[in-house]
C-alpha cells in the first residue's frame, strides 16, 4: 500500500531523469485486406481440421501483427511454434471437456473443480504472461516476466476476494445492524448502506486495479532490464468517480427526458384517439402499450451506448495513466496519448463494420485497432543508448496459456 500511495513524488523524480528530447512512436504497417487473406484461410483450415489447425492459425496471426509493429526502425518477432501451442491446446480442451462432462454427471464435483480452478488462476496467469513474454523478441532480445507467485496470489486472488467481501458484506452488515439497534433506524441504515456500497465500490476498484497493474508492469523485463511503475490508488479512484458520475448523470438526464417526452406524447395521442373513436379507450390503450415497448427498445440501446462510452473512458484513462508512469530501467519512458473521442469512434466504427459485413470485417477491425494503438503509443528517450542482454530462460509448451484461454481467464491491466 505504501508504495502505491507515495507514487506521485517518486514517479516525477524518475521521469525527470529521462531526457525527453527523443520521442519514438510505434507504427503498425498491417493492411486489412492482407490480413483478411490470412484470417479467412485460418478460419477455413481450422474448420476442416476440426480445430487442429487453430494452433498454426494463432502463430500466423501473432507473427503477422508482431512483424508489422515497428519501433525505431526495428520490428517485433513472435517466436512460439505451432507445436508448442498445439500441446497446450490439446490439454486445455481435454480439461474443458472433462469439466463439462462432470458438470452434467456430478455438479458437486464440477463445482469443486471450479473452486480449484479459481485458486489456480494466479498460477496460470503467471505462466501465461511468462510464456507470452518469452515468445516476444525485439532487436534480438526477448522479453520475460519475473513476477512472483506470492505476488500473483495476493493481487489476483486475495485482494479481489476481500474487495467482494467488503462491497457485499459491508452494506448488509450496516443494514442489519441498524435494524438490530432500532426499527426506527432502518431507513437511515439503508441510506448509509447504499452510500457505503458506492464508496466501497470506488475504493476497492482502485485498490485492486492499481495493485494488479503495478504487479504486472514491475514483473516484465526486456532482456535483463526491468520495467518499473509506481501507481497511485488515488488516480484510479478519480477515474472510477468520474465514470460513476458520468453514469449517474446520464441516467438522471435520460429519465427526465424520457418522462417528459413520454408524458407529452402519451397525453396528445390519447386525446387524439379518444376524439377519433368517440371516446373509446381501446385504441388509446394500444398506442400506450406500443409507446411503452418503443421506450424499452430506446432504453436498451441507450444503456448499450452508455456502457460503451463508460468502458471507453475507463480504458483510455487507465491506459494513459499506467503507460505514463512506466519506465524501462530508468532509461526509457513510455507514453500513451489516447483520446476518448478517437477511441470511441474506433470502437463504434469497428462494431458497425463487423455487423454490416456479417463478421467478415473482423480482420479489418483488428488491423484498425492495431494501427490506432500504435499511433497513440510512444517512447521517450534514446533507443540507441539502451543496451539490453538476452536472458537464457526457455518455455516449452503453452499449457497455462491455453488453459487460461479455454476457461476464459483474462487478466488485463488496461
Amino acid at each position: 500500500m505504501s508504495n502505491l500511495d507515495s507514487a506521485q513524488g517518486t514517479s516525477a523524480t524518475s521521469v525527470n531523469a529521462i531526457t525527453p528530447s527523443t520521442k519514438t512512436s510505434f507504427k503498425f504497417h498491417g493492411i486489412g485486406g492482407e490480413f483478411f487473406g490470412i484470417w479467412i484461410v485460418n478460419m477455413l483450415l481450422t474448420m476442416v481440421t476440426f480445430g487442429i489447425y487453430s494452433a498454426w492459425a494463432k502463430v500466423r496471426t501473432h507473427c503477422y501483427f508482431y512483424s508489422n509493429t515497428e519501433l525505431g526502425g526495428d520490428r517485433f518477432e513472435y517466436l512460439a511454434t505451432p507445436m508448442q501451442i498445439l500441446i497446450g491446446r490439446i490439454i486445455a480442451v481435454v480439461l474443458l471437456i472433462g469439466w463439462a462432462i462432470l458438470n452434467a454427471i456430478n455438479p458437486i464435483i464440477a463445482i469443486a473443480l471450479a473452486v480449484i480452478l479459481m485458486f489456480a488462476t494466479p498460477f496460470l496467469a503467471v505462466r501465461n504472461m511468462r510464456f507470452d513474454a518469452r515468445m516476444t523478441r525485439f532487436r534480438n532480445v526477448r522479453f520475460n516476466f519475473e513476477g512472483s507467485y506470492a505476488g500473483a496470489y495476493l493481487q489476483l486472488l486475495v485482494k479481489p476476494l476481500l474487495a467482494y467481501l467488503i462491497v457485499i458484506a459491508g452494506p448488509m452488515a450496516i443494514a442489519a445492524g441498524s435494524k438490530f439497534l432500532s426499527d426506527e433506524l432502518i431507513g437511515v441504515g439503508v441510506v448509509v448502506a447504499v452510500l457505503f456500497f458506492f464508496a466501497a465500490m470506488v475504493f476497492c476498484y482502485a485498490w485492486v486495479s492499481a495493485g494488479i497493474a503495478q504487479y504486472m508492469v514491475n514483473g516484465y523485463r526486456y532482456g535483463t532490464k526491468a520495467f518499473q511503475a509506481e501507481l497511485n490508488i488515488r488516480e484510479y479512484m478519480k477515474i472510477a468517480l468520474k465514470a460513476m458520475a458520468l453514469f449517474m448523470g446520464a441516467m438522471v438526464a435520460s429519465t427526465l427526458i424520457a418522462f417528459a417526452f413520454g408524458f407529452m406524447f402519451g397525453v396528445m395521442d390519447s386525446i387524439v384517439e379518444l376524439i377519433k373513436n368517440g371516446f373509446k379507450g381501446s385504441d388509446a390503450m394500444q398506442d400506450g402499450q406500443a409507446m411503452g415497448y418503443m421506450m424499452l427498445i430506446v432504453s436498451y440501446f441507450f444503456m448499450l451506448a452508455l456502457s460503451m462510452v463508460i468502458a471507453a473512458y475507463v480504458k483510455v484513462c487507465t491506459r494513459n495513466y499506467m503507460f505514463n508512469e512506466t519506465k524501462l530501467d530508468g532509461e526509457l519512458q513510455m507514453r500513451s496519448n489516447m483520446a476518448l473521442g478517437s477511441f470511441l469512434a474506433l470502437v463504434v466504427t469497428n462494431f458497425l463494420l463487423v455487423i454490416v459485413t456479417f463478421g467478415f470485417g473482423i480482420a479489418w477491425a483488428e488491423v484498425r485497432s492495431a494501427k490506432y494503438m500504435a499511433s497513440v503509443t510512444e517512447v521517450e528517450g534514446d533507443l540507441s543508448l539502451v543496451h539490453a542482454h538476452d536472458h537464457n530462460e526457455q518455455s516449452d509448451a503453452a499449457i497455462a496459456d491455453e488453459v487460461a484461454g479455454a476457461f476464459d481467464i483474462n487478466i488485463g491491466i488496461v
